[in-house]
């Protein structure tokens, strides 16, 4: 789903960006279950993943400062006209020990920030395999041969793509590259006005069979990329019917579009399946968002439906599986909805919400063995805004 200029996008960026309108967290809750903030004052934390050092989570940054020198001017995410679009080694990558200290895994990571909406771009997710490390970063911008030149150099090569890291070396894969020389046909592109057919944006990764899966909720696919750096396509997910109110791409009754996949998050399931959650691309209505599981070599199936913006996933010791949606009336809702913490059946059939009140704009998820449920909270905010991104140990759940 492209980031640039339309109407549709843009009451997306203003209900993602405008962070002061989301209420401060209430923390009632059911007896048993207990919420604690372990760690707050975060830059738009996204997935997490835990190790054995600890829970590491990845922050998109806060871009730059405008400049002259960092900053460029594009087309604007939120109305007509143009934005400055400033860049800025601010992304970030750390692990929280169990003694609660904070560990530097990367840092210096190329981040992005529409100064407009103040709406940040950057490291996503990273994953741990092979003898290597596996970094998303995001894009923004994307050009139709898959680079950025609207960001000043030399950023603009950073965004779209996955970096492997292994023995102080850096392999770096151009995912958006792929994705231009891969473009979308129309059932998975849609038909929401101003959506564009090389689009890329990397979100999560996770290690498997000898290389990686990458999560591109720009291109709507899940792609195989190999230790090497080989890049293929797993599964490319379908745009799917939805109402758009009135007004929204100024038309003034409620019509229907083919809403794009938007892939955001993956898990591997106990069954060596991958897992893959939906965001559902604009208008987002509630309940249209699926978890699809992919096999290799065999057609990708819906395994779960019912959700709503679904931004991350992970399977618990029991072998259910958990996901985060970043609000619960879907992308068009105002930033005071809550987002929710659900949990699936193993055969994929019963989604239940849990009772984890307090959630905003959740954009990460990890489980340990214990059942201890870790989530990135208010991960599109930074620490200008009025509730800075956090991360929540929950504990209790049954």
């Amino acid at each position: 789903m492209r980031r640039i200029a339309t109407a549709a996008v843009a009451v997306l960026a203003a209900s993602l960006a405008s962070t002061a309108a989301v209420p401060a967290v209430a923390r009632a809750r059911p007896a048993g279950v207990q919420e604690t903030v372990v760690l707050g004052g975060l830059n738009a934390p996204r997935h997490l993943v835990l190790t054995r050092a600890g829970l590491v989570v990845t922050e998109a940054g806060t871009g730059g400062p405008v400049g002259t020198s960092n900053c460029a001017t594009g087309p604007a995410t939120e109305g007509a006209g143009t934005s400055q679009y400033c860049t800025g080694p601010t992304g970030d990558i750390f692990t929280i020990s169990s003694p609660g200290q904070t560990i530097p895994v990367l840092s210096e990571l190329p981040s992005v920030i529409e100064a407009a909406i103040q709406e940040v771009t950057g490291p996503s997710a990273i994953a741990y395999g092979h003898g290597q490390e596996a970094v998303t970063i995001d894009d923004f911008l994307v050009n139709p041969d898959g680079s950025n030149n609207l960001l000043p150099k030399p950023f603009a090569s950073a965004f779209g793509t996955l970096r492997l890291i292994s023995g102080g070396k850096t392999k770096v894969v151009d995912i958006a590259a792929f994705a231009a020389a891969h473009p979308q046909s129309a059932s998975s592109l849609g038909t929401v006005p101003g959506e564009v057919p090389w689009d890329s944006d990397p979100y999560d990764v996770v290690a498997y069979r000898g290389g990686w899966a990458v999560a591109d909720a720009g291109a709507n696919d899940l792609l195989y990329v190999s230790a090497t750096g080989r890049i293929s396509i797993l599964a490319r997910f379908p745009a799917v019917a939805e109402q758009v109110p009135a007004g929204v791409f100024g038309n003034p009754t409620p019509i229907t579009v083919e809403a794009q996949a938007v892939p955001t998050s993956i898990a591997v399931g106990p069954d060596r399946a991958l897992y893959v959650g939906l965001l559902r691309g604009v208008p987002s209505d509630p309940g249209t968002a699926d978890i699809y599981r992919v096999v290799p070599g065999q057609q990708p199936v819906i395994w779960a439906s019912g959700l709503t913006s679904v931004t991350a996933i992970a399977f618990d010791r029991q072998g259910r599986l958990l996901a985060t949606e970043f609000n619960t009336g879907g992308l068009l809702s105002p930033p005071t909805v809550p987002g929710a913490l659900v949990r699936i059946s193993n055969d994929g059939q019963t989604v239940t919400t849990l009772p984890v009140p307090g959630l905003y704009q959740p954009t990460g998820l990890a489980v340990s063995a214990d059942g201890t449920v870790y989530v990135s909270n208010f991960g599109d905010s930074t620490t200008t805004s009025s509730q800075p991104g956090e991360i929540v140990k929950i504990t209790g759940l049954s």
